[in-house]
């Protein structure tokens, strides 16, 4: 002992200590690239490695522990070794439906499950006691003063203004800082991962009593914001989901369909936050074996919260800001939590999102991002099902012949971005059925990186983007150039054409107004005329249609026009005059006609 004490003593003369806040941030920088980045704790010692003395900085994240070797004498990191903490061994098997519950538009026959692995749970989860983003609301965050610029800065928050990227942030900060708990069967395990949080809307256990579980506080950031004028964003979380008391529960929790999609009864039986974890787990592992590998934004979790309460969100599922939202459901419609295309559409907005950057300007009517978050689903679809088909596999509308320029609407315009998409990917499979999906996959997430923050990107600049990721190539992936008569062939029959030239035309026309109805013009999806009527009363209105053909392009007349009441531009909280009866359809003999539309609706929703 007083020999190597001695030895020490002689080393530490002989070597220059390297002081601590150095050796810290080499640590620091070491694993600022990895999967699992966050420090939520620092130690070190000294130690001989091989007659060389060293410092191991071992630092504590989120997932395990990074144990970064230093040395003294060369002032550089010798080693870097990740452990993860112990994971559920093994991960916990469910049943599952792969693709949805049941086919829309279907006969309402509930389709089978399939058994699966819940991957990536994390074995820690943070504790939440009090409001813990109460620092976050000592200010107001009105949405007309929402910046990506000047939100990020002290001068232009001291101006008022915000950014949702910095208060996102500040959150993760705010995370950081928890302490932790064992996330298993002995507590109740909670849907927490790696890639997924699993949490029920803040207002779902006040509007919906009755539960047999007592939700516990949830630390994932959720944006609330008010129906006010302007609207106004309050920083605050949710709830976790109902915990799991063994494994035998996962594969037992039933996957009832209510006749009224009771939502205390859906929380009760704690199936719905399953088959969403398990979505979401797939799409990111999917896309990560095809080349989405970009730091942070390929590991970030997705936060998930179910069963938002609001009439006005009724029937629906979204995604904004990092999370992904599932609303209630009316007796005649679907469950979206159990409809994983729908929540693979929805994380593919996320997708382009991370890549494609908070200052993206798109140019048109905003078809690309529908059509493209319709694609993304349709790449996870073809990896999880190998491209065999199952009920319902033709009648997604990415699967189309719609063409470009030929609607005023972003999800009717988002047809002719997806089909066209399908179109280049089925052609690519068809080349190289076995690697075809991971080389699509890849020029198109590259297309996405190059097109980042792009102030004003048109279909042009969006499909050259993909060609130029092309040119490119990607060793080991795909050769330069071996996309390209794919995509040009895909383009070719969709009314599109690169030169800005003329294409093919649909005119939408409100004749009361003599004003054509474009996207964002009074009488489109997102410009609606408000009417203020009593429940007896009426209101009449005409539309008309016109079609003009190009060569390259040209209609094949008779063409039959439809006036769609309901799932449509003019669907909403209002009775249309015989919508009961389904779409009215009007007829165009030749390029010359004209179809007149009239349309009544009543004051009564």
């Amino acid at each position: 002992e007083q020999a190597t004490s001695g030895l020490f003593g002689l080393m530490k003369k002989m070597t220059l200590f390297m002081p601590e806040n150095a050796t810290n941030a080499l640590a620091r920088q070491a694993i600022k690239q990895s999967d699992d980045p966050a420090v939520r704790g620092m130690t070190s010692k000294d130690q001989f490695l091989n007659g060389n003395l060293v410092r191991v900085v071992t630092i504590k994240s989120k997932r395990g522990k990074h144990l970064i070797t230093i040395s003294h004498r060369t002032r550089k990191v010798i080693a870097n070794e990740y452990r993860e903490f112990p994971q559920l061994d093994p991960d916990p098997q469910a049943l599952v439906y792969p693709v949805y519950e049941e086919v829309e538009g279907g006969d309402g026959t509930l389709l089978a499950r399939v058994p699966v692995t819940l991957k990536n749970i994390l074995p820690q989860v943070q504790q939440v006691n009090g409001d813990i983003y109460a620092t976050l609301k000592n200010r107001r965050y009105f949405d007309n003063q929402e910046s990506s610029v000047l939100g990020e800065t002290q001068a232009g928050q001291a101006q008022g203004y915000w950014s949702m990227t910095d208060l996102k942030n500040k959150a993760a900060v705010i995370r950081s800082m928890l302490p932790f708990a064992i996330n298993d069967y002995s507590a109740g395990l909670l849907l927490q991962g790696k890639y997924a949080t699993i949490n029920l809307h803040p207002d779902a256990l006040t509007h919906f009593p009755g539960l047999n579980f007592t939700p516990k506080p949830s630390a994932a950031f959720f944006p609330s914001w008010t129906d006010t004028d302007p609207s106004e964003m309050i920083p605050g979380s949710a709830f976790s989901g109902k915990p799991i008391m063994s494994s035998a529960e996962i594969l037992s929790r039933p996957a009832r369909r209510l006749p009224n999609h009771d939502p205390a009864q859906y929380m009760n039986d704690g199936f719905d936050e399953i088959q969403v974890y398990y979505a979401i787990n797939t799409l990111m592992e999917s896309l990560q074996s095809h080349g989405f590998q970009d730091p942070d934004f390929s590991t970030r979790p997705f936060n998930a919260f179910l069963f938002n309460p609001s009439i006005a969100d009724r029937d629906n599922a979204f995604y904004t800001d990092d999370t992904i939202n599932f609303t209630t459901y009316s007796p005649d419609q679907l469950n979206y939590a159990r409809d994983n295309s729908t929540i693979w559409h929805e994380l593919g907005h996320g997708i382009m999102d991370r890549l494609m950057g908070d200052n993206i300007t798109l140019a048109d009517t905003g078809g690309l991002s529908e059509g493209m978050a319709d694609f993304v689903a349709a790449l996870i679809i073809q990896d999880v099902t190998q491209g065999k088909p199952f009920p319902g596999s033709t009648l997604f509308r990415i699967i189309n012949r719609t063409g470009f320029n030929l609607t005023n609407e972003v999800h009717d315009d988002g047809e002719a971005y997806g089909g066209a998409m399908k179109d280049f990917l089925d052609a690519t499979l068809k080349a190289d059925p076995t690697n075809g999906l991971a080389k699509v996959t890849d020029v198109v997430l590259e297309g996405m990186r190059l097109a980042r923050d792009n102030p004003a990107l048109t279909a042009a600049d969006w499909f050259n983007h993909i060609l130029f990721a092309d040119s490119l190539g990607r060793p080991g992936v795909r050769t330069p150039g071996e996309l390209k008569p794919f995509l040009s062939s895909a383009l070719a029959s969709r009314n599109f054409r690169f030169d800005g030239g003329a294409t093919a035309n649909y005119k939408l026309t409100n004749e009361d107004s003599n004003q054509e109805i474009l996207a964002g013009k009074p009488g489109s999806r997102v410009s609606p005329i408000v009417l203020n009527m009593a429940k007896t009363e009426t209101k009449d209105f005409k539309l008309s249609v016109a079609l003009t053909s190009t060569t390259e392009y040209p209609f094949v007349y008779p063409v039959t026009i439809k006036a769609q009441f309901n799932k449509g531009p003019l669907q909403g909280a209002v009775h249309w005059v015989g919508e009961e009866n389904g779409a009215a359809e009007f007829t165009l003999n030749s390029e010359t006609d004209l179809a007149h539309i009239p349309l009544t609706v009543s004051g009564t929703c």
